[in-house]
C-alpha cells in the first residue's frame, strides 16, 4: 500500500512555533509532531534545523505509532542541505532512507549547479525514467528546501507554487491564500495565515498509478527571519481527509533559537 502523500511529504509541510516571534534570524529549530486519524495517533515526526554561514541543514524522522504499526511498520529518515544566504534559498543535497516492514529503500538527490541534478537509484523502467528526468527543470527543489522556500516565499506563505523532487516522484505543491485568523491550540496560540495546500503528481510512480490530487488546510505562523531577511512562516496545524478518513497534524514540542534572542520552547 502506498504511503500517503501527507505522511511522505511531512518535511515539506511541518514546522511550528510556540507563540508569535519577534523579528530575528532563526539559528535552530527542534520540533515534534503528532499525526492523528480520528482519536488515534498514527505517526510521529521530529524535525531539526540549523542555519549558519550561508547554509541550512535539516533532518527529520517519520515513524508510525500505535495501532498503525499492525498494518505497516514505516520509518523514514531524511537529511537535507540548502544554500541560505542573503539572496536566495536553493537546494544542495537531499537524502532519504525508508524502512518499511523490514525492507530498506534509499534515495539521494544532488544539485550540481546550472540546472544539473544527479539522483539515484535510477528507475529501472526506461520510459518512466525518461518522463521523470524531463520533469527535472531548474525550478525543482527537494522537500527540505521546500519547507524553507514555502515559508519565506514573501510577506506570506501563500499564494505560492513549488515543484519538488524526492528522488522518486516530481510533484507540485500549490498554496492558496484563505486569509488570516487565530489558533488557540496546545502547541501554538496566536495569529496564523491560513492556506489550502494542493498536492499534484507530475512525474514518477504516483502519476503511473493515477493517484488523485489531494488538498489539505494548513495554518502557518512566523518564527523569525532567514538570512535573506524574509520571514520564515511555518505550519502549526494541518488537516484534511485521507482515503475518506479525517486526519489532523499538530505540534507537541518546540525549541527555537534566534540570533541575539533567548531560546523559545513549549511542550
Amino acid at each position: 500500500m502506498r504511503k500517503p502523500p501527507v505522511t511522505a511529504l511531512l518535511p515539506a509541510l511541518f514546522l511550528a512555533a510556540a507563540a508569535p516571534v519577534a523579528a530575528g534570524q532563526v539559528e535552530s529549530l527542534a520540533v515534534n509532531y503528532n499525526i492523528d486519524l480520528g482519536p488515534l495517533t498514527v505517526t510521529e515526526v521530529t524535525y531539526r534545523l540549523q542555519v549558519a554561514k550561508g547554509a541550512a541543514r535539516a533532518e527529520a524522522r517519520i515513524e508510525t505509532k500505535g495501532i498503525s504499526r499492525v498494518f505497516s511498520e514505516y520509518t523514514a529518515k531524511v537529511n537535507g542541505e540548502s544554500r541560505a544566504d542573503a539572496s536566495e534559498i536553493a537546494p544542495v543535497q537531499f537524502r532519504l532512507v525508508r524502512l518499511r516492514d523490514g525492507k530498506t529503500r534509499e534515495a539521494h538527490v544532488d544539485w550540481r549547479g546550472q540546472g544539473e541534478i544527479d539522483y539515484g537509484p535510477k528507475d529501472k523502467k526506461p520510459e518512466r525514467r525518461e518522463r521523470l528526468e524531463k520533469a527535472l527543470n531548474a525550478d525543482v527543489i527537494d522537500p527540505m528546501t521546500a519547507v524553507l522556500s514555502i515559508g519565506s516565499a514573501g510577506k506570506a506563505p501563500c499564494p505560492s507554487v513549488q515543484q519538488i523532487f524526492d528522488g522518486r516522484d516530481v510533484f507540485e505543491l500549490s498554496l492558496t491564500d484563505k486569509g488570516t485568523g487565530r489558533l488557540d491550540a496546545e502547541g501554538y496560540q496566536g495569529p496564523v495565515r491560513r492556506c489550502e495546500v494542493n498536492w499534484l503528481p507530475i512525474a514518477g510512480r504516483a502519476v503511473e498509478r493515477n493517484e488523485p490530487r489531494e488538498s489539505y488546510d494548513v495554518d502557518f505562523a512566523p518564527v523569525g527571519e532567514m538570512p535573506s531577511g524574509k520571514t520564515l512562516w511555518i505550519p502549526v496545524s494541518l488537516s484534511g481527509k485521507l482515503k475518506g478518513l479525517r486526519f489532523t497534524g499538530y505540534v507537541t514540542k518546540l525549541k527555537a533559537q534566534q540570533g541575539g534572542a533567548a531560546a523559545l520552547s513549549q511542550e
